[in-house]
């Protein structure tokens, strides 16, 4: 299953190269803030995709933090849960050394 996200990738590189190739004309494109900006069209198709796709990721990793920081609580809690498991099972041991072993009474043999 993993040769989908490769192939996937190859495939966007691919398209990303055919767009870009024959668009390499300079366009001006004139922004609100900061006046005129002369660059290729390809640059200017694929900036948005880019600023897209890392606005994508910083969110999915902003909104996996609190689960993230779930899952570590919960593994350490698990530590020290297996860690009095270990204790008791040892004093359990020990007290059923110590206990001394009743034989039921002669009406229930």
């Amino acid at each position: 299953m993993r040769i989908f996200p490769g192939i996937f990738g190859l495939l966007f590189l691919v398209l990303i190269l055919v767009f870009a190739l024959p668009n390499k004309g300079e366009v001006t494109v004139a922004l609100p803030l900061m006046g005129s900006v002369q660059a290729p069209l390809y640059a200017i198709g694929l900036l948005p995709l880019i600023f897209g796709f890392s606005f994508g990721l910083l969110l999915g990793w902003l909104s996996a933090l609190p689960h993230k920081r779930h899952a570590k609580k919960l593994v350490k809690e698990l530590g020290s849960l297996n860690d009095k498991i270990g204790e008791l099972q040892k004093t359990a041991t020990v007290q059923h050394a110590k206990v001394k072993v009743l034989k039921p009474p002669f009406w229930r043999r």
